[in-house]
């Protein structure tokens, strides 16, 4: 064999080699390129969906409380990490269910349209703020065709009723909870009611003159009355026979005259606060005496409203119902001495004294 021809019989060998381990090289490039993708991938991306999922779930307050809109600690945050962030963001509904919604702030609202897009089929909890005219009147519109998912609700706006965006006739299914609090509210009664509500059991309700048939009352366990005349109380209590908790702040603007309680019978009621503003001047006669409260455990009562002689009333009220009283809290100034009532309530294991007369919702 000619030296030419054996040469380049081995330069066939060497390319046949060299093409060999330039395709194991390239097969370990390959697998050393995956190994660092891996290694770069962020660890929380790695978690199943699900659990990210509920972990989202734990970064906005727990429902019915609304997070934010905007700002960081808005679920819309979540969505600017990464695509698959954005994606399971989307596709968990319960993260868009509960809307705080600034009728004022048109960016809010055009916001607040998209999550309820977003929560798909899921109960509500929804805050309306601000005015309702005719700038924010569509949107007001999207909300209320929500209704039939509404269980959360709190209205929070200065509105006469005249000009209610309510519906004077429509149906709640879902709802569980009413919060209307309006500023300089027309006192007059509303032209719409929250009758047609199987669910609800808890309201609270502030100044205006509340029809007979504006909610379920029988159905009500739990009522909060705020800037209410003791006549309007006494109208109210006398429907909501099925009470367990009652809160009454009575008006420092209305006619406070009259008086609150006469002849109230609530079998279920088991706590109780009644209270006023340190700025209303009480001329509130409150027969606390003539309640009928058997299952009454914990009662939180302004002085002013049990003068004269707030020790004989109390226990005419604890003898009268049978009741068997755990916790009394006397709020504001005292007419009588903090030793008088320890020594003529004995049987009450949790008795405390405050002297701040300002409440809060």
């Amino acid at each position: 064999m000619s030296r030419s021809r054996a040469d380049r019989e081995r330069i066939a060998e060497l390319d046949a080699k060299i093409l060999k381990l330039e395709r194991s090289l390239h097969a370990l490039r390959s697998e050393r390129a995956t190994i660092w993708e891996r290694l770069d991938t962020f660890p929380v991306l790695t978690i199943p969906n699900e659990i990210t999922s509920e972990i989202f779930l734990n970064f906005i307050p727990a429902y019915p409380g609304c997070p934010l809109i905007f700002g960081i600690d808005s679920p819309s945050q979540l969505m600017r990490v990464c695509r698959q962030w954005r994606d399971i963001a989307l596709n968990t509904p319960q993260l868009w269910r509960a809307i705080e919604i600034d009728l004022d702030d048109e960016r809010c609202v055009r916001a607040a349209k998209t999550w309820l897009v977003r929560s798909g089929s899921c109960p509500l909890s929804i805050r309306i703020d601000g005015f309702v005219d005719d700038f924010n009147k569509e949107a007001v519109e999207v909300i209320l065709s929500h209704r039939s998912r509404w269980e959360y609700f709190v209205i929070d706006i200065p509105l006469a009723w005249d000009s209610c965006f309510l519906p004077d006739i429509a149906s709640y299914p879902l709802l569980r909870q009413l919060d209307i609090r309006f500023d300089n509210a027309d006192t007059t009664s509303p032209a719409f009611t929250f009758s047609d509500a199987p669910s609800l059991r808890t309201a609270t309700l502030g100044e205006a003159t509340y029809p007979s048939g504006f909610l379920p009352w029988h159905q009500l366990t739990s009522l909060s009355l705020v800037f209410q005349t003791p006549a309007e109380c006494t109208d109210i209590l006398k429907e909501t026979i099925n009470l367990i908790h009652c809160r009454l702040i009575i008006s420092p603007y209305r006619d406070s005259d009259g008086e609150l309680g006469v002849g109230m019978n609530l079998p279920h009621l088991e706590s109780l606060a009644l209270e006023h503003f340190r700025n209303l001047q009480v001329r509130t006669a409150c027969t606390i005496t003539t309640f009928v409260v058997p299952s009454l455990r914990r009662l939180r009562i302004a002085d002013a409203f049990i003068r004269p002689n707030p020790v004989g009333k109390l226990s005419s009220l604890i003898a009268k119902s049978g009741c068997k009283l755990q916790e009394l809290c006397i709020v504001g100034d005292l007419s009588t001495t903090e030793n008088a009532y320890r020594e003529a309530l004995p049987s009450i294991l949790n008795l405390s004294f405050d002297s701040a007369i300002d409440t809060v919702l």
